[in-house]
Formats: C-alpha cells, structure tokens, sequence
C-alpha cells in the first residue's frame, strides 16, 4: 500500500493561502470577509428564497413552482421552451414542475396548432388568484430586506447588477464559437 505523502499536502495548503491573499489584495472581487460577488449573490438568494418559501408554504407551493408561475403572470401564454428560458431552469426539469402545476389546477397546457411537439402554458384562474394573493406579500419581505439602504444606493446598485448582468451576458456570447 504506498504512503501518502503528508510533507506534500501541508506544502500545497501553505502555499495556497498566499496565492489567495494575494489575488484578494488585487482584487475588487473580494469583500473584507474574503467573500466574492458570486458568493454574496448565492448567500443572498439562498437567504430570500428560505424566507419566500415560508409565505408559499400556506398553499403548498415550492419556490421552484413559484417562478413558473411569477413568470406566466408577468407574460401571460408562453411556449414551454421559452418559459423554461425565463425561468432559468432546464427545459426537461421543467415537464415535472408543470406536470406538478397541471395536476394542482395551477397551469394549462395547450399543443401548438403548427407544431404538435411544442406546447403553451398558461396560467388558470386557480394559478392566477395564488399570484394575486402571494406577489404582494412577497414583495413587502423583499422591500423589508431593503430596510435602511437610500434610493441613491439602491439606483447604484441596479446599475452594477445590470453591468455586471451585460458583462457576463458578453462573456457568454464570446464564448460561443461558430464554425
């Protein structure tokens, strides 16, 4: 059975820690907790998403429902595609979250007169009176969460999100390579 070498391990843990420090120095990616953007937008979401699914939980509907549904309010009929697209979920995770919708009275599915493979979804009435009582609520936790920050910094940081939304949007479609 060959030995692990242990002298090596402690080696490389020793010189990660001032390669870090240093690209943190270097860096506006970093907050003073060494935490990155990325970072803080997933701990922040994770945080509303924990306090939305206590509202959502009184009719039973998980948060990943929750966005199928805000987004058919917001845009009325959708392709399944294309409502896959705006909710940011993968179009094959989203047949048992509609199918879930679908049994629960929620959404309707309805095939495309042109192309018998695609479908609309929509939302029905049930589907719409959830949204109707729950947005409201849901937008007081999310204006709560905002406590304390002035209009001008709120006008800053929509305006960093949505360059930084743009950047990465760039970077993506750089990355795409057409042969």
């Amino acid at each position: 059975m060959p030995k692990s070498n242990s002298a090596t391990v402690k080696t490389t843990r020793r010189a990660a820690v001032p390669v870090l420090a240093a690209a943190k120095e270097a860096s506006d990616a970093f907050d003073d907790r060494g935490r990155t953007v990325p970072w803080m937008a997933r701990t922040v979401h994770r945080l509303y998403d924990a306090q939305a699914q206590k509202i959502l939980d009184r009719e039973n509907i998980a948060i990943s429902y929750w966005y199928y549904l805000r987004v058919l309010a917001e845009r009325g009929e959708l392709n399944q595609l294309e409502l896959s697209k705006r909710v940011g979920i993968a179009s094959t995770t989203a047949v048992p979250a509609l199918d879930n919708l679908e049994k629960r009275g929620l959404v309707q599915r309805t095939r495309d007169p042109n192309d018998r493979r695609k479908y609309f979804v929509s939302l029905k009435d049930e589907g719409r009176r959830l949204v109707d009582e729950l947005l409201p609520e849901l937008t007081e936790m999310i204006s709560a969460s905002l406590d304390g920050i002035t209009q001008r910094d709120m006008g800053v940081f929509w305006k960093v999100m949505h360059r930084i939304e743009a950047n990465l949007n760039q970077k993506a479609q750089d990355d795409t390579v057409v042969d």
